[in-house]
């Protein structure tokens, strides 16, 4: 895909049913296509709530640990009280995040993002 707009963004997903408090109290949802996923997390927040978003897409083919061999994913699966290598990507993505923060798995923003409703 070359933009986030080609995504079916009726298919959103998010770590919660409604896709508001996915974004906004969670910080993330996500976008399912063939070949990717698209990720929006937050990158700004003030008031007990996510405002502000970036994007990042994820090939479906991605080596999670190539791709974040930095990663610690023992201690990540002991935050989790899981072990990571058992989730999916999309479950795998948020675990890191979750740990490690938006920046050091989707990398550094230098915009001022998206609100909730530009997504």
């Amino acid at each position: 895909m070359e933009k986030r707009q080609d995504f079916d963004h009726s298919k959103l997903e998010g770590v919660d049913i409604d896709i508001e408090i996915s974004l906004k109290e969670c910080g993330i949802a996500w976008v399912e296509d063939e070949d990717e996923i698209l990720f929006y997390y937050g990158v700004k927040y003030a008031e007990d709530e996510w405002y502000a978003f970036d994007f990042c897409t994820v090939d479906k083919n991605l080596d999670i640990k190539e791709e974040y061999s930095w990663a610690d994913f023992g201690a990540v699966s002991k935050y989790i009280d899981y072990n990571i290598h058992n989730l999916t990507l999309v479950e795998k993505i948020i675990a890191l995040n979750d740990y490690y923060g938006w920046e050091n798995v989707f990398g550094s923003s230098y915009w001022e993002g998206l609100s909730y409703n530009d997504i």
